[in-house]
This record gives C-alpha cells, sequence and structure tokens, in this order.
C-alpha cells in the first residue's frame, strides 16, 4: 500500500498558516525565515516532523536553483585511499543536507571527461574529484560547475585544490630511520612523471642534506606503485649495498614488496633491514612485522573538500578559494626497529 506524501498544504493546515508561510519557513532563504515570529516558525517545524513531511528535491531545485547534489569523481571506486576522502566528503555533505552522486573513472581521461559532462547534465551543484587521472587543464573551467580537486595528480595549483604536503612526508620518513642510526638509507621511489613521488623523493634528499649525508643515486630506485616494483627494486639495492640498513618505501605497496624480497634473501626486519612505508593502508598493521607506514588524514581532507565547496565556491560571488596542504603523520610500528616485535602466533 502506498504512503500518501505529505504536502506544503498539509503541514500549512495542522500549524494554522498559510501554505506561503509554510513554502518560505521550510525552504527559504534565511531573510526570508527570518521574517516570521519565532512561534510561527516552531509550528510549522512541529507540524512538519509529526507529519513526516519531507521537502520535493525537484521543487526545491527550481525555487532556489539548487539541486543540493555534489558529484564526486573518484579515480577508483575500489581504491581503499580514494574512498577514506569519499567518505569524509560524504559525512559532510549529509550534514549539511546535500545528497552525494559518485563516478569511476578508471584511471581513463577520456572517461573522466564523459563522467564531468554527465554530471553537469544532472545539474549537480558542484564537483569533488578524488586523484584526478586527466592530464588536461578543465580544472577550473567556467563552463563547468564549481570544483574542488583533492590530491590532483598533476600536483597542487594555486586553487581550489587540496594536497597532501609530501615533501615534509618524505622527509620526516626518512629522519625518523636516520635518528634511529641507520646508515645507509635507500629510496624506493613511485613513478618520475608523478609529482607526488617526485616530492617524496625530495623530501628523502632533503633529510639526507641535513644529517650532512650525500646524496647517492645509486641508493635510489624508481618504479611503479605496485608490490611487484618493491621486489625487483629491494633485489637491485641488496645486490649493490649489501650491508644496506634501511629503505624508505613511497607507498605501502612498494614496501610491502621490499620486506618479501628481503626476507626471502634472508635479512631479518627490522634487525637486518629497517623499513618504512607511505599511505598507512590498511594492511600495513597485519604484515609480519608491521609496518611503519606514513599516514594522510585522507578522510579529513574529505570533509575539507566538502566544507570548502559548499561554504567557499557555492557561496554567490565566490569562484575560487586558496589551495591548502595538509600534514600527516608517521604510524609507527615494528619494521622501522621503533616498537619491540610482537611474539609469532603458533
Amino acid at each position: 500500500m502506498t504512503r500518501k506524501r505529505v504536502t506544503q498544504a498539509d503541514v500549512a493546515q495542522r500549524a494554522g498558516v498559510s501554505q506561503a508561510a509554510v513554502s518560505q519557513i521550510l525552504g527559504g532563504q534565511p531573510d526570508e525565515v527570518a521574517a516570521f515570529r519565532d512561534t510561527t516558525r516552531q509550528k510549522v517545524l512541529q507540524a512538519a516532523r509529526e507529519l513526516g513531511y519531507a521537502p520535493s528535491i525537484l521543487a526545491r531545485a527550481l525555487r532556489t536553483n539548487r539541486t543540493m547534489t555534489i558529484g564526486v569523481i573518484l579515480r577508483w571506486i575500489t581504491d581503499e585511499l580514494s574512498l577514506r576522502v569519499a567518505r569524509g566528503v560524504q559525512s559532510v555533505a549529509h550534514e549539511r543536507g546535500y545528497n552525494i552522486l559518485i563516478g569511476d573513472t578508471e584511471q581513463d581521461a577520456a572517461l573522466e571527461t564523459q563522467l564531468l559532462e554527465r554530471f553537469d547534465q544532472h545539474q549537480v551543484d558542484g564537483l569533488i574529484f578524488i586523484d584526478s587521472w586527466s592530464d588536461r587543464d578543465f580544472v577550473h573551467d567556467d563552463n563547468y560547475p564549481p570544483s574542488i580537486f583533492v590530491n590532483l595528480r598533476n600536483g597542487v595549483g594555486p586553487r581550489n585544490c587540496i594536497a597532501a604536503d609530501h615533501v615534509r612526508a618524505g622527509y620526516e620518513a626518512t629522519r625518523h630511520l636516520l635518528d634511529l642510526g641507520y646508515r645507509p638509507v635507500a629510496h624506493i621511489s613511485g613513478p618520475s612523471d608523478w609529482p607526488a613521488a617526485m616530492d617524496r623523493l625530495e623530501g628523502y634528499r632533503r633529510a639526507l642534506e641535513d644529517y650532512g649525508i650525500a646524496f647517492d643515486s645509486d641508493l635510489v630506485e624508481t618504479g611503479a606503485w605496485e608490490m611487484e616494483a618493491g621486489l625487483s627494486a629491494a633485489d637491485r639495492l641488496l645486490d649493490r649495498y649489501s650491508r644496506l640498513r634501511a629503505i624508505f618505501c613511497a607507498n605501502d605497496l612498494i614496501a610491502a614488496g621490499a620486506l618479501h624480497t628481503a626476507m626471502r634473501r634472508g635479512r631479518r626486519i627490522p634487525q637486518d633491514l629497517a623499513l618504512v612505508g607511505y599511505d598507512d593502508r590498511r594492511f600495513a598493521r597485519y604484515l609480519y612485522p608491521s609496518l611503519t607506514s606514513f599516514a594522510l588524514p585522507l578522510n579529513m581532507m574529505g570533509q575539507k573538500a566538502a566544507h570548502l565547496l559548499i561554504d567557499g565556491l557555492l557561496t554567490p560571488g565566490k569562484t575560487t578559494v586558496p589551495s591548502i596542504t595538509v600534514p600527516g603523520t608517521l604510524s609507527i610500528r615494528s619494521s622501522c626497529g621503533s616498537l619491540p616485535m610482537p611474539a609469532r602466533i603458533p
């Protein structure tokens, strides 16, 4: 049996006011709502609660020129890191009365453009891109809805972007290993065409410099963001440096591969070789030994993106907001030697 939809006329009848008053109190602008006495507003709100009134999204969109919808475009919908950001977006969006539509680009620039145009056709109020894969500059195209970019692949721009401070992160991860007395410390970097990877490498270089250690390119390997890259890169480093004491890996997948290689070659972690990863993926704490990793505040970055969009770009007369970078923290576990090794479960 279909339940009858509660209308503003029903609310008006229950509250004993005009339908126009209900329309303005429940869906008007703040100055319109403020024009009514508090007793009238409370009567309308109470009647709406008692009747279970839900506003018509279509009617509100026609009245306010807003759909109260935010489009979220992800690189991979199954990627743990992107989903952490998306959850942050969702928490703020729902709190502020917005719905979200989610699209997956599958790391395909053409598909990303299709999603962009499709969301524009659905008249979303704004867009949030997470790990945008496209190299093309539609970032600030006024023909599309206002957009915020989280972890833009090409690096943070001067406006409308939220990014991690990867240089600082690379520095802190390397410094942690140096503070523990490890020499030499190697680095397995991500792809050279990724600014984030090059920023982490730059942080590694700066840490060495601050400790009076000359940069040695033979201590650096570059590869994909995959476990297989860590497997082969660690092999090459250990072939060149039999007494290598520590590796800072540009992400946790690379670190997991390096850990596997080290153990296959009879190296104990961390007694013979210390490891630090990056991203603090969920599996990092379940490796043996558990992986020390640099953690980014991804949920918070998603929340900030939603706030910047709703409170910034969707404010009348505002078209841009300054970009921001956020710091992270090192999640210290057993692989670096700072913590005692837990006993294996028999």
